[in-house]
């Protein structure tokens, strides 16, 4: 089962902070059988100081891959509202809402009006001007007539091809066509309907990639960047790979979280927006120790950490970092490769204290009876298994 890695991270500072406040309270009373109500044991040293049994478990550190996880949605890549450039009355339409378009497709065509007779007008208007313009400037060059009256021609010339393109483009603007390939959301028009310039005709959603978008925590948004590999899980278990296309460099005032979008291929847009899931962010590998969060301690300074026993029997405390873990165990950093941890009598020692250490798997097979009292020599062994 998956569980938020903040909510472990709280989960168990809580508790252990709990125990760590109960430990100093009775911290002071003798570590016997009838108030420990623990499987430890007393023994004394060959100096005649008391040492405290407790029980130890090997462990080696493994790869672990840590991964960020933050519920989010579906999204299409590229959304836009197609308008009107133009005025006119709609004499087709070239797609239902719904359906998927081609790139250049139309989508709504409007009556053309008299824009093509006044094409018909300008186009001749530009045969004249150019008759004209030719006279005006053999004219001039054999000196009949003046530069000026040349000069003329010519702005009358351009300004009847400006114009014919005026009237193309508004030609061309009776043509909505789809600018890329997508699906059809909305279209709120029909035929018949008399469009003004700027009305809206028609909702594109581009669904190829498709993102799934989330909002991270201010400590995660620091471990991202664009490019990086990652996973869409929805609600029915089906899993989306891709990467991280997008990090906000701005996070919500509100919220303090940052928006991030991974993009990954839908052909034939079989997942459409909306959807809810869950967006996986694997971070790089790192070793770390597996183990109950009950084992977990904090020490004077309000440190999280485990405790363990040296070859010299000798209790240490090391500071640990939750990198990951289930509701059963946690995976943890900042522990040696290698490391006996007290997983019994723990909340009894501190670091720098001598113990006499018990593995588990002797203790199992000799059937060590705890919470009894022991004299005698003090176990130096600590060798690994």
């Amino acid at each position: 089962m998956r569980i938020n890695l903040s909510l472990i991270t709280a989960g168990i500072i809580a508790v252990v902070a709990v125990g760590w406040i109960v430990s100093g309270q009775f911290g002071d009373q003798p570590a016997t059988a009838a108030n420990q109500g623990t499987d430890d044991m007393a023994a004394t040293g060959e100096a005649g100081h008391a040492v405290t049994r407790v029980r130890v478990r090997a462990s080696t550190a493994e790869p672990y891959v840590a991964t960020i996880r933050v519920t989010g949605q579906t999204a299409a890549s590229r959304i836009i509202s197609l308008r009107s450039r133009t005025e006119g009355t709609i004499v087709s339409l070239g797609a239902q809402k719904g359906a998927a378009v081609k790139t250049g497709q139309v989508l709504v065509r409007l009556g053309q009006e008299d824009l093509p007779a006044r094409m018909e007008n300008a186009e001749a208007r530009i045969r004249q001007r150019q008759v004209e313009y030719d006279a005006a400037q053999k004219l001039a060059k054999r000196g009949f007539q003046a530069e000026t009256k040349r000069a003329a021609a010519e702005a009358e010339l351009t300004a009847a091809q400006t114009e014919l393109a005026r009237i193309q483009i508004l030609l061309n603007h009776t043509v909505i066509q789809a600018p890329f390939a997508a699906v059809l959301d909305q279209r709120p028009v029909e035929l018949g309907d008399a469009l003004r310039k700027g009305d809206p005709v028609a909702v594109l959603l581009d669904l190829d990639p498709l993102l799934v978008t989330a909002h991270v925590s201010e400590d995660d948004f620091l471990k991202l960047s664009v490019g990086q590999a990652a996973i869409g899980r929805l609600l029915n278990g089906q899993e989306l790979k891709g990467s991280i296309r997008y990090i906000a460099v701005a996070g919500d005032p509100a919220t303090r979280t940052f928006k991030v979008e991974m993009a990954f291929p839908n052909p034939g847009y079989a997942i459409v927006q909306g959807i809810s899931a869950v967006l996986e962010l694997p971070m790089p590998t790192v070793n770390s120790h597996s183990f109950s969060a009950a084992l977990l301690t904090i020490d004077d300074d309000g440190r999280l950490g485990i405790k363990s026993v040296g070859i010299d029997n000798k209790v240490a405390f090391h500071p640990v970092n939750i990198v990951g873990g289930t509701a059963e165990k946690v995976q943890v950093s900042g522990l040696p490769e290698q490391v006996d941890i007290i997983t019994v009598g723990q909340d009894f020692v501190s670091a720098g204290d001598i113990v006499d250490p018990v593995r588990e798997d002797q203790a199992q097979t000799s059937g060590t009876k705890t919470g009894e009292t022991k004299t005698g020599e003090t176990k130096t062994s600590g060798a690994k298994p």
